[in-house]
């Protein structure tokens, strides 16, 4: 693979986003030496999207190469797919239609990436911009992809980031593929507001043997359009957002655990289970406390409202129990031989392991 980075920009309808945002990819201060390039995905959008991305590109008078791909499948999932399909290099950095990045990101992407082989994900810092004042209960509530991702720069203990701005190692998610990996969510779709399809990748990546890194340097702008910042929008991906836990969280439990007993399995959904109950109880006192028509209040509904929907997506337990036996199959019988060859290529003296050709388990 091709030493370099991919800026991946997937974008559906982001006609008025996009301007701005190659506008910081145009002043990326890239080091003499470092290959780079733009991969755009169309993602079934009904605005002028693939105009306004090759215009405003064309302005700049760059000599970075930006390439507009169409991804008719509605979806963040495939639009990331065929993105790392059409990337030219081996970090693949995930850029939304949203994000400013720093003036240094790629320099400081690529040097993280190079120097630790065997970081499969990392992520970034982003900072909330809004495009307006935003109400007191928008501050306060963290709903979007933004802070710290660890307390210090390093591997993650719980195996995930966020998507926005994360870079992946292709050949990581490459080795996922050749072993049968299918995603099983299809992340955010057009007006969708479920997700979970970044989480989802760091876990199967993190499951492949590889590390989930963050670089509190890496430093971008989540900019927050003035149409977000309205407590329907809220309460809509409050409300549609647990739904990927369906597939998060048995692939959180075997990722960060380890459990191969499906009884251990459904302790540790008690255990999460209680510990949402625990965090719901003092905010159901709390509002009591406050003014019903304060801010206070409507920062409040929104918190209790999110830990509902948390706490009632464990209905579908036994759906959780399948997709966790589903993704331990996986890990068992397809990564194991790629993981250890993977140990190989570090340890030439142990022995290598052929790939199972006759029996391929999906997730």
């Amino acid at each position: 693979m091709r030493l370099g980075v991919t800026v991946v920009i997937c974008t559906y309808n982001g006609a008025a986003l996009l301007p701005e945002t190659l506008h910081h990819l145009a002043k990326q201060r890239v080091r003499q030496g470092i290959k780079w390039e733009i991969v755009v995905i169309n993602n079934a959008s009904t605005d002028h999207t693939a105009q306004v991305a090759l215009e405003e590109w064309e302005k700049h008078q760059n000599d970075i190469q930006l390439t507009l791909y169409h991804q008719p499948k509605q979806g963040l999932t495939f639009a990331r797919e065929l993105g790392f399909k059409k990337a030219s290099y081996e970090f693949v950095l995930f850029c939304d239609d949203d994000n400013w990045l720093n003036p240094d990101y790629i320099n400081l992407a690529y040097d993280v990436m190079l120097k630790h082989p065997n970081v499969g994900v990392l992520g970034g810092y982003g900072e909330l911009l809004f495009e307006s004042p935003p109400p007191y209960w928008a501050k306060q509530y963290r709903l979007f992809a933004n802070g710290p991702q660890a307390s210090t720069s390093g591997k993650v203990p719980n195996n995930k980031v966020y998507g926005a701005g994360f870079v992946v190692r292709k050949t990581a998610y490459e080795l996922l593929i050749k072993a049968g990996f299918k995603p099983m969510l299809t992340d955010r779709k057009a007006g969708y507001l479920s997700s979970g399809g970044d989480y989802e990748i760091c876990y199967a990546i993190a499951l492949a043997g590889y590390d989930i890194w963050y670089d509190e340097n890496l430093v971008f702008k989540h900019f927050m359009p003035q149409a977000r910042i309205n407590p329907e929008y809220y309460i809509r991906f409050i409300k549609e957002g647990p739904e990927s836990f369906e597939v998060l969280v048995p692939y959180r439990v075997r990722a960060n655990s380890q459990i191969n007993s499906s009884a251990v399995f459904y302790l540790k959904l008690v255990k999460i289970v209680l510990t949402y109950t625990l965090k719901l109880i003092p905010e159901l006192l709390r509002k009591q406390r406050v003014s019903p028509d304060s801010e206070e209040a409507s920062l409040l509904t929104l918190k209790i409202m999110s830990i509902k929907s948390k706490i009632f997506i464990f209905r579908s337990h036994a759906t959780m129990k399948e997709n966790f036996l589903k993704i331990k199959r996986f890990e068992q019988h397809n990564l194991k031989a790629y993981k250890m060859n993977r140990c190989v290529l570090r340890n030439p003296e142990k022995k290598t392991l052929k790939p199972t050709p006759y029996k391929v388990y999906k997730v």
